[in-house]
């Protein structure tokens, strides 16, 4: 109990962690959850996150707050397996040694201390399901995996909770609401995400944002428009830096940091999330994110909401498990995104035609992607009833008519051309905006390094890419318009304006 507000304290005594080894950013994260709900750590690389929380923050929790369950996860299994957990077992070794076990079984990701059948039996009632659940458990969010573990997360309720979000750009949307709805319930609920601010159109990015500018680029930490206690680690104040010595083992040291600001410049986007811990103006390896950057900074971002004078198009993506749409207006040479539709449960085209319904917009063409079409396309039957997709959709009132064919780089490059012209309604957006902000090239882990990226020619395999092969669909179609000289039909002072 005397180390609940003395985290600082548990790492030196019980886990014998050097003192001068826990600097004062490091301290600043480990102590945060003492006074915080909320925590986020936007970091560049190799400032010791990872090993705050996974040497420190976790242990500590762990044992000092009881009955607990203490949740780790990370986008890859790499990242929890051999990043934080590694760190975990760490202290688990380390107390050990010093005589001190922090008791429970440890195996790779999981730390149960859970009391055995004999002492279950002896509890109340209500207690025995809340030591029932006493342990630490880490695992990896893949989008095939992220429907089961959104399900299994929403029981994991304690008598205190603490979820450890690792590298939290790439956690994707549902985990994250997830974790935010069903298990940060209440002060005993804790949450810190760490990791570097990679994806500005991220739900992490949304966490730390401050309306106040001068609080995103501070050092300062700060309090987000979220709620967040949002801390800032930049590179260049860790002691290895600011000595020029190896002062701690694993912080970055000066030529690492100097060689990264001379490869990118000091106000360079590779130099802002690898150094600095601020978020970049887009995201690496993206087809869409420095135009989404141009976007927000020429105020294309915000509200842009359906304007009844004008006719609604939709464009989507439909799949046997996920479904994305987009309903756009043409409005006086601008493409207006006014709200997007993702179903990522297989609720099918039932669910989509209700949607349209219930929206009860004046509704003029509706589009999907070139794998509709009845002969040729390769989703051109729906799984559950074998029978065209296309006759599926008629049936429930919307003829929806596939896009011309075309290959993926045209498609691409349609969509970059005609992005200055795009207005987005942010309120209604949010799935779009995170798609276009990370849909981008498979990285090659194998090639790549922290200072390298690598990437594969093909798209990465996450769900970014269904609602962007919706927005590839109104690309291809707005630029077929523009070449044959036609106006889009229904347009009422339409003047095509041409891409820039």
């Amino acid at each position: 109990m005397g180390y609940r507000t003395d985290p600082k304290g548990y790492a030196i005594d019980v886990v014998g962690i050097p003192e001068e080894y826990i600097w004062p950013k490091c301290q600043e994260v480990i102590e945060a959850p003492v006074h915080h709900q909320k925590v986020a750590v936007k970091a560049g690389h190799s400032v010791s996150k990872t090993f705050s929380i996974g040497r420190i923050t976790v242990p500590w929790f762990k044992t000092c707050f009881q009955p607990s369950t203490v949740i780790t996860t990370a986008p890859s299994d790499p990242q929890v397996r051999n990043q934080l957990w590694r760190e975990v077992h760490a202290t688990y070794s380390a107390a050990s040694a010093r005589k001190i076990p922090l008791g429970g079984r440890m195996t790779t990701l999981r730390w149960d201390m859970t009391p055995k059948k004999e002492i279950l039996s002896m509890l109340p009632g209500e207690q025995r399901p809340l030591w029932e659940k006493n342990f630490a458990l880490g695992f990896s969010t893949s989008p095939d995996s992220s429907a089961e573990h959104a399900t299994k997360m929403q029981g994991w309720h304690n008598e205190w909770v603490l979820v450890v979000i690792d590298e939290a750009c790439g956690m994707l949307p549902q985990i994250w609401r997830t974790i935010m709805e069903s298990l940060i319930i209440d002060e005993q609920c804790k949450v810190v995400a760490i990791g570097n601010p990679t994806d500005p159109e991220s739900d992490f990015a949304k966490a730390c944002y401050s309306s106040d500018p001068e609080k995103n680029e501070g050092k300062e930490s700060y309090i987000s428009d979220e709620g967040w206690y949002v801390i800032r680690i930049d590179g260049m104040d860790n002691p290895n830096y600011i000595s020029g010595e190896r002062k701690i083992p694993g912080l970055a040291g000066k030529d690492y940091i100097d060689g990264i600001i001379k490869k990118y410049g000091i106000d360079g986007d590779g130099t802002r999330y690898r150094v600095k811990g601020l978020f970049p103006t887009h995201k690496e390896g993206t087809y869409y994110g420095d135009k989404l950057a141009l976007a927000r900074r020429q105020n294309r971002i915000g509200e842009f909401p359906h304007d009844s004078n004008y006719p609604v198009y939709t464009f989507s993506d439909f799949g046997d498990v996920y479904t994305a749409t987009i309903f756009v207006q043409f409005i006086k040479g601008r493409i207006r995104i006014i709200s997007d539709y993702w179903d990522f449960e297989g609720a099918g085209a039932p669910a989509w035609a209700n949607v349209l319904q219930a929206r009860g917009w004046n509704y003029m063409d509706h589009i999907a992607g070139p794998d509709l079409h009845p002969q040729t396309g390769s989703n051109k039957k729906a799984f559950a009833t074998g029978e065209l997709l296309k006759d599926t959709l008629l049936k429930l009132g919307y003829d929806v008519q596939p896009c011309e064919h075309h290959d993926f780089d045209s498609g691409i490059r349609a969509g970059r051309e005609i992005w200055d012209l795009v207005e987005i309604n942010e309120p209604d957006c949010q799935t779009f905006l995170k798609a276009a902000g990370g849909y981008g090239k498979k990285k090659n882990m194998a090639l790549s390094t922290d200072e390298q990226p690598v990437y594969h020619d093909q798209p990465a395999k996450s769900w970014h890419r269904h609602i962007m092969d919706a927005y590839r669909s109104l690309a291809v179609s707005y630029r077929i318009h523009q070449y044959t000289g036609e106006t889009i039909e229904g347009l009422y002072d339409y003047q095509p304006k041409g891409a820039k």
